[in-house]
């Protein structure tokens, strides 16, 4: 079975904003939210499992428009999510309603789709999506709630020759109890996908105080850096270009810079990428995913990073086993 990891989009939250006049709102490119697929091929070339990472605005259109899994070849055999925020779940119930529909016209059983999330972040999905829980998801939840830089157990997945492994993370916006918003619950998670000949990590969302990556201070966060360290491919969150000396709830290529070099992947792709949270008139504003990769390249070099840098596009195919 041949297994291909193909990207559905990578834009921050708002895509582009009603009003603005930035070059990356000008642009006409197709944009949807960040998410991946891993789809796997039968010797026929037909598409034998899909495995849909997070489902946000406009996702559900590139879904469409892959020839993977356009029309009669659509299938969703997981639903996995890094955590709850909007732009990780908006499409969940055109995805899964129109999904849901179609297997029935094609007289096919409708059975709920198996979905795998933190804890946290079912109780979230309980709280605002509780129709597409009730009656079109099969959950799988962490049942836990440990720190950020814990290795949790693989998803059960079942697909032969491969392994997804999540690794708990923070991203401060999202880690918030869904009954008692005072407290922490930790709900967002990075993945680790395996095969016998490709390792890929999707370490997206994730905020700025993620220290354990570069400095890990206990035996759990030791083994969760060498678990998203070595990759063929690291897809990571890079929302802001330039360096903040605050708290955010996303990374920016500062950050991304420092994990790199630890983490040291052969290929960094940047994603949830933006070009309006760096403000108006500074670097980064208004900023292409192309004029993102050409900046991000140059730093790269003069600082002899590891691997090459890029910024991928939608429908990017990358063989992962």
């Amino acid at each position: 079975m041949k297994h291909l990891l193909i990207v559905n989009g990578l834009e921050a939250p708002l895509l582009r904003q009603f009003g603005c006049d930035c070059a990356r709102c000008a642009d006409s490119a197709p944009q949807a939210n960040t998410s991946v697929s891993l789809i796997s091929l039968n010797g026929r070339g037909e598409t034998a499992h899909h495995i849909l990472f997070d489902i946000g605005m406009a996702v559900t259109d590139n879904l469409f428009r892959s020839p993977y899994l356009a029309g009669t070849r659509a299938r969703l055999d997981w639903l996995v999510l890094t955590h709850w925020h909007p732009d990780h779940v908006n499409d969940l119930n055109r995805l899964l309603v129109s999904y849901h529909l179609n297997r029935i016209r094609r007289q096919e059983e409708p059975t709920p789709v198996p979905l795998w999330c933190r804890s946290g972040t079912a109780d979230w999905l309980q709280r605002e999506h509780a129709y597409e829980w009730d009656t079109y998801l099969q959950p799988y939840c962490s049942g836990e709630n440990q720190p950020p830089g814990t290795v949790l157990p693989p998803l059960p997945i079942n697909l032969p020759g491969v392994t997804i492994t999540p690794v708990t993370v923070s991203h401060y916006g999202a880690d918030r109890c869904a009954q008692d918003k005072q407290s922490t619950c930790y709900s967002c998670a990075a993945y680790v996908v395996e095969t016998a000949v490709a390792k890929t990590v999707l370490l997206w969302d994730i905020d700025n105080q993620n220290e354990w990556l570069v400095n890990p201070q206990t035996e759990a966060e030791e083994t969760a850096v060498r678990q998203l360290s070595n990759a063929d491919y690291l897809f990571i969150d890079a929302t802001f270009w330039s360096v903040k000396n605050k708290p955010t709830t996303h990374p920016g290529f500062g950050n991304v810079q420092r994990y790199a070099r630890v983490l040291t992947p052969s290929q960094t792709l940047l994603v949830h990428l933006s070009g309006h949270p760096d403000g108006r008139d500074n670097e980064g504003w208004g900023w292409t995913n192309g004029r993102w990769q050409t900046e991000a390249q140059k730093i790269w070099i003069a600082k002899n990073l590891p691997g090459q840098v890029t910024v991928p596009s939608i429908g990017d195919e990358f063989v992962v086993g």
